[in-house]
Order: structure tokens, then C-alpha cells, then sequence
């Protein structure tokens, strides 16, 4: 299952009112651990054309239902191999195709690193800064 939770932010108001908003939000929240306890297998995108995965991954961090390596891991391990099932990606592996970002500081300890890229590597070649 992708979580798309941040989509409801793009919501207009007739749609879903801000007094609904906090109702939702707590549904979220009580869903993604309710599938977490019965071992659902999440991976985590977003529902909104301009938007990267960035914002659903920061939201599910600050739900605290998740901790950063298991978060994280649904992120770069999961995601991938749920989107392209049939590459090798989502692992430093030989073998496996060489697509990753290298961070200032480590998110397991601090999770907007997340957003604090020094190195980014696609298919094995160095992108431009």
C-alpha cells in the first residue's frame, strides 16, 4: 500500500472542511498503525502532481508512529521496489543499480537531514549539484 496522507492538505474546503480536517487526520493515524500491527507492507508517495514523496515522508515521521530507520527504510528500500518491481534498486548491493543520495548528517538521528543532500547518484553516474 503507498500512503499518500499529506493529499488531504490539498483539499478545498468544500471538500473537507478545517473543522473535519482534525477528525481525518486522527483516522490517519489510527489506519497506518493499524495496518503496521497487521504487517502490511507500506511504501510512501503522494498524491499531488507538484509534489515529491519529501512531504509524506516528513508527515509520517512527525505522526511518531513509525521510528526514522523503519521510515526511512519504507522510503528508500520499499518505495522503490514497489514503483519498478522488476530493477534492482532499493539496496547498496552489487548488482544493483548504484541510484542514491549521500546527506550531511545522518537521519536516523535527526530527521530533517532528509532534506540536507551533499551527493546525488542516478543509475551510477554523479549528478550536477
Amino acid at each position: 500500500m503507498v500512503t499518500t496522507c499529506t493529499a488531504v492538505y490539498g483539499l478545498p474546503p468544500t471538500v473537507l472542511s478545517k473543522a473535519n480536517l482534525v477528525q481525518v487526520l486522527k483516522v490517519q493515524q489510527e489506519n497506518l498503525q493499524l495496518l503496521r500491527a497487521n504487517g502490511v507492507v507500506l511504501a510512501i508517495g503522494s498524491d499531488m502532481v507538484n509534489d515529491s514523496s519529501v512531504e509524506e515522508a516528513e508527515y509520517l515521521q512527525k505522526l511518531g508512529i513509525f521510528d526514522n530507520l523503519t521510515l526511512l527504510k519504507m522510503w528508500a528500500e520499499t518505495t522503490p521496489r514497489t514503483i519498478f518491481p522488476k530493477r534492482k534498486i532499493g539496496q547498496l548491493q552489487e548488482g544493483f543499480e548504484a541510484s542514491f543520495l549521500a546527506l550531511a548528517g545522518n537521519p536516523l538521528m535527526d530527521w530533517t537531514n532528509v532534506r540536507k543532500i551533499k551527493v546525488r547518484f542516478k543509475q551510477g553516474n554523479l549528478l550536477a549539484p
